[in-house]
């Protein structure tokens, strides 16, 4: 007999228990993964006993055991093993992972990944060896659920609600990780606001902290709030395709509109395939971006350990990246071991550019095929919005970096030399549209750069980025507005395409919403900080520069948050809030919709202006 015929055989045999073993597993795998993380959160917010820790362990380990026993069932199960594998490579080369793992540990007392990093010289990376672990299970069952297809309809849920319950969702959970005594430095554990503030503002990637991440957090608590900055900016970015893909959920044709803002129309018949390019392209920009990091940081000062240098690689790398401006460095790139680095300062920069700049507009520029297509075929062009965001993005830049050397050539950059000048002017331009880095006092500026300041944080970065503000799309078209009315033009014209009406109408409600915001929340600031102000400690222009920084998930910042009252971390709270989900979403979700689109009323007139 032959091993096929006695695979058929086996087959035949398990056909009839197949569905219940495995619906036995799906229960139990929610079970054991819960279980799990709970034991993680206890096992490092906390502080343990001996006996705690081997308890901890214990669960752990039995989880990793269930998981390779899990996948080993699902493969004996199917009828055709190797072809299940090489469809669920991803799933059986981590469980091969944890299986080396497990056999090392059990076998010989260590870990391989332990052992490797230790080689490399990471010290410390020994006490979280099994976090390391772990997050490929969280990777796993991730990947598991959304290849799940049997999803009700029930689920039927707005786009809008969905981005804005999971920035919720993630906040609220970031905000009680941090308060657990582990996280932090702070005697009794950091406190609900300000937790709640610094989840906000990672999970937003706006860089506004009411405390010191090198001294007030554990690395356990910094390692927190680079997570939080990777989800909230992943989620930012790869919403759209995500939302496309999980239509599944019940997201029906009539919300693709909604979807559209998230996403560039075209984009939404290859959803899936975009998700992964999204992914895949901001990983590998991180990822080059963290290595030249770790050469750039160099070996002195605060990273002449290896581990540390890694980590503020990783951290920095990430944060950049995604526009968030958080620095585990004490005064962030402006640590004295930094601070006169501007080849670091150059990566960081580019990094945030790049972030900032929107990734479908990335491919648009960059991509292999689209390269070679332009080469073959000189006629075709960038698409439109890749001008857009590729033309008002370097005009801004050049824009900000003329009046910023303009203006603090006799101040902030007497000390500079001419390429050390030039760096730190476009650096200061482009971080106040999405990052929040700064390599200068902001608390020095002149006041003719703080307003300008404020007028690029208003702007913000480009649509389908990681930074926010109205976005350079909305800019432009009201640009363009204004010139088609100062001609007298018919028609909104724009890199010679027409913009239609509706297009036009949605920039001026963005347009109106962000002004709208920004003066009640600097409205609400002025109540609660009048304090503040009468000491004379802050000025008024501090509040306005501050709401503007976090409505537009900027983070740069006079000074005045670590300061602020209870309710005005909340007021600032609620703008990084809305400026991350966007002012026009949740117009979407609190407007009323109208019955028939089907009518006209008699035509108006009135004197303007």
């Amino acid at each position: 007999m032959t091993i096929k015929e006695i695979r058929e055989k086996i087959n035949l045999l398990i056909y009839d228990k197949k569905r219940k073993v495995l619906a036995g597993l799906t229960i139990m795998n929610v079970m054991v993964s819960l279980v799990a993380l709970c034991t993680l959160v206890y096992y490092y917010g906390f502080q343990l006993t001996d006996f705690s820790k081997d308890i901890c362990f214990k669960i752990l380990e039995f989880s990793f055991a269930f998981y390779i026993l899990r996948f080993l069932i699902k493969v004996f199960f199917d009828f055709h093993p190797p072809t299940f594998i090489r469809n669920n490579w991803f799933e059986a080369s981590v469980i091969g992972f944890l299986l080396i793992e497990g056999i090392s540990y059990n076998f010989f007392d260590t870990m391989i990944i332990e052992r490797f990093f230790m080689y490399l010289g990471f010290k410390e990376f020994g006490a979280f060896s099994m976090v390391f672990i772990q997050l490929f299970i969280f990777i796993l069952i991730l990947n598991s659920l959304f290849k799940q297809r049997n999803f009700k309809p029930w689920m039927k849920i707005h786009p809008g609600w969905l981005f804005t319950i999971s920035i919720g969702m993630m906040t609220l959970i970031g905000g009680l990780l941090l308060m657990l005594p582990e996280m932090s430095r702070i005697e009794g554990g950091m406190g609900f606001i300000d937790s709640l503030f610094l989840s906000m503002s990672s999970v937003s990637v706006t860089g506004l902290s009411p405390v010191d991440l090198a001294s007030d957090l554990t690395f356990k608590g910094q390692v927190i709030v680079l997570i939080m900055i990777k989800l909230g900016g992943l989620n930012t970015i790869a919403f759209g395709a995500l939302m496309l893909i999980v239509a599944k959920f019940g997201v029906g044709i009539k919300y693709h509109e909604v979807i559209e803002d998230f996403v560039n129309k075209d984009s939404i018949l290859n959803a899936k395939s975009m998700l992964a390019k999204i992914v895949l392209w901001a990983t590998t920009i991180e990822i080059i971006g963290i290595i030249i990091l770790f050469i750039g940081f160099g070996d002195e000062g605060v990273f002449a350990d290896s581990g540390n240098r890694f980590f503020q690689a990783v951290f920095h790398g990430v944060s950049g990246f995604n526009n968030a401006g958080l620095s585990t460095l004490s005064g962030g790139v402006m640590h004295p071991d930094v601070i006169n680095n501007t080849f670091v300062h150059t990566v960081i920069m580019i990094l945030f550019f790049f972030g900032g700049f929107g990734m479908i507009y990335m491919f648009d520029l960059f991509e292999i095929k689209r390269l070679r297509e332009r080469m073959s075929k000189p006629w075709k062009t960038i698409e439109f919005g890749t001008k857009i965001s590729l033309y008002f993005t370097l005009g801004l830049l050049i824009f900000g970096a003329l009046i910023f050397i303009i203006f603090e050539w006799n101040n902030t950059l007497k000390d500079h030399g001419t390429l050390s000048a030039i760096t730190t002017a476009l650096f200061e331009s482009m971080t106040t549209r999405n990052a929040g880095f700064n390599v200068v006092d902001t608390t020095a500026l002149t006041l003719p750069v703080v307003i300008v300041f404020l007028f690029l944080m208003f702007i913000g970065a480009s649509s389908g980025s990681a930074g926010g503000g109205i976005r350079t799309s909305t800019f432009a078209i009201m640009w363009a507005s204004l010139i088609s009315t100062v001609k007298g033009r018919k028609h909104i014209e724009l890199f010679k395409r027409t913009i239609t009406n509706d297009t036009v109408l949605k920039a001026y409600a963005i347009f109106l919403f962000f002004v709208i915001g920004n003066i009640f929340g600097t409205f609400a600031l002025a109540i609660t900080e009048s304090d503040l102000i009468a000491s004379g400690q802050y000025t008024f222009l501090d509040l306005v520069f501050e709401h503007v920084s976090a409505a537009s998930t900027v983070g740069l910042s006079t000074g005045l948050t670590a300061d602020m009252s209870p309710a005005g971390k909340i007021v600032l709270i609620v703008a990084m809030f809305i400026g991350r989900v966007g002012t026009l979403t949740l117009a979407y979700l609190v407007g009323k919709k109208v019955i028939s689109k089907n009518y006209k009323y008699p035509k108006g007139h009135t004197m303007v202006g």
